[in-house]
């Protein structure tokens, strides 16, 4: 059934559906009548609501996606608990890993299926994987809606995307032969999330949404947290990559897949500031203080006798799988240690066995009653908040920022209050943003700017009509040349500190 400028509303689509489902009725993919049309932008993206199989309690959501310029299929999940309106259910986002272009391709499903971790990656192997999780074995259980985006069975848009932006490189980019460009972060932010928002009866608070992913998507669950601390409560990454520059395999990996430099951001080599960039173990302090949960799943590579003993993906008969889960374990194990060093809580879960052979089991066992435990309990946000980015413009808390400098480096807000009366912002170039709406419109507020070394200048400015306060920094020319790498950042920055206190 389709939803568009003469559409469905879903609210009424499901009620019925599930009704249905629960009275054992087999009208439960029944057409409810014609209420009214879907609001802009979404009635100019021909929505489509169905089950999924038949089953009322997992809906297929297809629309046109602008951004994408393809039509996109995702999976939403509905809980026992889920009810059309009243109170709104917890949502979680389920990112899924690793596609390889060149085997997504049902012709090769016979080679690709006599190993597990081929198969994973092969024709719709983004909707393989979303299987793996067993999503639907748990709907008595979970106590929020899950939502897997890019899960058509047939193939898959996100093949090594990392759930990130692209953008424009010298390095050519010549699908299949390397991975398709995609604004994935984009995507998820100003396309999937407010769609779901629109169509099902689910939070929108930061308290009520978590993000949780399986290799690639586990790595991107983390970077997803660590980008946008102001998002998710609930970070769940499940044999994902923590870190991508300094364990030799696994950057092999990183390098030979295409991971960053398909989606416009070079090498290792050429690109380090950029690497680190998106690299979790560079970005774990955005999650200090901030209260989100955070869960970090992985195999025991393989070598336990309870891994070696399974009868459904024994490593011998999945050599690939056994091989990428050893060098995972390794990675991991290094994330938890960085993560107990710079004091952000994790829990931890390693299980036996080869990479996706225990997803099922760390959802049911695990991410569940986390999930759980995270949205029933309030996560508050933080007085104050750190926060570092190489991206020239972002927000966060509140904050909307933009950097103007001759060479990408970090920049940081430190000690940030999220009433934005006081900050610390470390970088160079000219640091232009406004701060949260918490002041009376139109009033004037002295702005004092306090240098590293002591000096202050004090600004008057006034509030716009929605009480934010435009503030500007100076920090510095930077004596890096545009192609430097941040391994020269390190050495000859001159990176500014400025603290602003507004009165």
């Amino acid at each position: 059934m389709r939803i568009g400028g003469k559409g469905l509303t879903l609210l009424g689509i499901l009620a019925l559906l599930i009704g249905n489902a629960l009275a054992g009725s087999a009208a439960a993919t029944a057409e409810p009548p014609l209420t009214r049309p879907l609001s802009a932008p979404y009635a100019q993206w021909d929505v489509s609501v169905a089950p999924f199989q038949g089953n009322a309690r997992t809906l297929e959501v297809d629309f046109n996606s602008p951004l994408m310029h393809r039509r996109v299929t995702n999976l939403v999940y509905l809980p026992d608990s889920y009810a059309p309106d009243g109170v709104p259910s917890p949502v979680l986002y389920y990112l899924h890993g690793t596609v390889l272009q060149e085997l997504d391709n049902p012709v090769l499903d016979p080679v690709t299926k006599q190993e597990s971790l081929l198969y994973m990656v092969s024709a719709g192997g983004g909707y393989r994987q979303t299987q793996l999780m067993g999503f639907q074995s748990q709907l008595s259980r979970a106590r929020f809606v899950v939502v897997a985006p890019d899960a058509n069975p047939a193939a898959s848009w996100c093949h090594n995307c990392g759930w990130i932006d692209g953008r424009s490189h010298l390095l050519p980019n010549l699908p299949p032969v390397t991975g398709e460009q995609v604004p994935g972060d984009t995507f998820l932010h100003q396309e999937l999330y407010p769609l779901i928002e629109h169509l099902f009866n689910v939070r929108t608070d930061r308290a009520g949404r978590g993000v949780s992913g399986f290799s690639m998507g586990g790595y991107a669950a983390m970077i997803q947290g660590m980008k946008h601390p102001d998002d998710y409560a609930f970070v769940g990454s499940v044999s994902g990559v923590y870190e991508i520059l300094t364990e030799p395999r696994l950057r092999a990996i990183w390098e030979a897949l295409g991971y960053l430099r398909d989606q416009g951001y070079g090498t290792g080599l050429t690109e380090e500031v950029w690497w680190r960039n998106y690299d979790p173990s560079q970005l774990a302090t955005n999650l200090a203080g901030t209260g989100t949960k955070f869960l970090l799943s992985y195999g025991d590579a393989c070598l336990s006798r309870a891994a070696v003993g399974n009868a459904a993906y024994p490593p011998l008969r999945n050599p690939a799988a056994a091989s990428i889960e050893f060098v995972l374990n390794a990675n991991n194990s290094l994330g938890v240690r960085d993560l107990a060093a710079k004091g952000i809580p994790v829990q931890v879960v390693t299980l036996p066995g080869v990479h996706g052979a225990n997803d099922h089991r760390v959802y049911s066992d695990y991410l569940v009653a986390a999930a759980n435990d995270t949205f029933t309990h309030s996560v508050p946000d933080p007085a104050t908040f750190s926060y570092r980015t190489v991206n020239p413009t972002f927000s966060v808390w509140g904050y909307d920022v933009s950097v103007h400098r001759s060479a990408d480096e970090f920049l940081s807000l430190d000690n940030a209050r999220r009433d934005g009366t006081s900050f610390t912002v470390t970088g160079t170039g000219q640091a232009e943003g406004d701060t949260p709406a918490t002041f009376a419109p139109g009033s004037t507020h002295q702005v004092v700017l306090t240098a590293g070394d002591g000096s202050t200048v004090t600004r008057a400015v006034t509030a716009d009509g929605s009480g934010r306060l435009p503030v500007s920094v100076d920090l510095g020319p930077s004596n890096l040349l545009p192609q430097q790498t941040l391994t020269d950042a390190l050495a000859l920055s001159s990176a500014r500190t400025v603290t602003v206190r507004i009165d």
